[in-house]
């Protein structure tokens, strides 16, 4: 029994000195999908065992880490911070707190670059040792597409809107919808058909519902961009040449009535200028 009580009385000795004198509280690793010239915030708060506190021999150290390098970023070491090796970086980022000996080592990362992209680890060092990841993938954001008709928007035929991005990371995708009215914003009418994995949207059996606007978004992880293009579908019996004819008669009916109405006036004048020329006898009253 005394030696039982021996060994727990030596477990309970100890046990300050197995706990963590450094715990980071973040959750675990993480991945964040940001776009080229954003910033961002890499959470590291942490805290310290009451017996610990103090900013004597604390270490902080964030690490850039790429598939074949591992580069030392920021690092904060006897209340003095100072810049690591990786190429670029030091003009970009910096401690969110001004003094990170406060439990915060977080910092702040400025005008994402597609370079960037990579694995940040946050260590906290004083009695012991605590880590956090943090991954960074930098993508582009979609190129302003373009929107075009392919065909003509024909009574009763098909035709295709066609919407395309040629800038941008990868994957992207396209949603087409016809602006106006009180509709949700992926409306579409009947007949509109959007191709699975590209940007065509396919009307069947144009009718004059389908006029109208029609708007291309294309997505990505890290941003959207859009544009528009319009569909005039003519009822039938209203084609382009008979509108045409329509507006020439017109024209040429407004100039037959300018002639004739000026064909009267001369008459007009040429009849009250003879009659001031040849005057009438006068009659005498007596």
């Amino acid at each position: 029994m005394a030696g039982q009580g021996t060994i727990q009385f030596l477990l309970f000795s100890l046990m300050p000195a197995l706990l963590a004198a450094v715990r980071i509280n973040a959750k675990g690793q993480q991945t964040l999908y940001l776009a080229q010239g954003d910033s961002v915030k890499l959470g590291c708060p942490y805290v310290l065992e009451p017996e610990d506190n103090g900013a004597e021999d604390l270490d902080i150290i964030w690490t850039m880490m790429n598939t074949d390098q591992k580069l030392p970023l920021l690092i904060s070491q006897d209340q003095k911070v100072r810049y690591g090796s990786a190429p670029g970086l030091p003009q970009r980022v910096q401690f969110v707190a001004p003094d990170p000996s406060h439990y915060d080592a977080s910092i702040y990362l400025a005008n994402l670059q597609m370079s960037d992209s990579a694995s940040y680890e946050c260590r906290v060092k004083k009695a012991t040792v605590d880590t956090h990841v943090i991954t960074i993938m930098v993508l582009e954001k979609p190129a302003a597409p373009q929107c075009w008709l392919e065909g003509e928007p024909v009574w009763g035929q098909d035709l295709t809107l066609k919407c395309s991005s040629n800038g941008g990371s990868v994957p992207v995708s396209y949603q087409w919808s016809k602006m106006g009215g009180n509709y949700a914003s992926s409306w579409l009418p009947s007949g509109a058909v959007q191709a699975q994995g590209s940007g065509d949207l396919v009307i069947q059996h144009l009718s004059q519902e389908h006029s109208g606007t029609y708007c291309c978004r294309v997505t990505s992880r890290v941003g959207s961009n859009q544009c528009m293009v319009h569909v005039s579908v003519s009822r039938p019996g209203y084609s382009g040449s008979k509108n045409v004819g329509l507006i020439v008669g017109s024209v040429l009916g407004s100039i037959f009535l300018l002639i004739l109405l000026l064909t009267l006036l001369w008459a007009l004048l040429w009849y009250c200028k003879r009659r001031h020329c040849h005057p009438g006898v006068p009659i005498e009253i007596r």
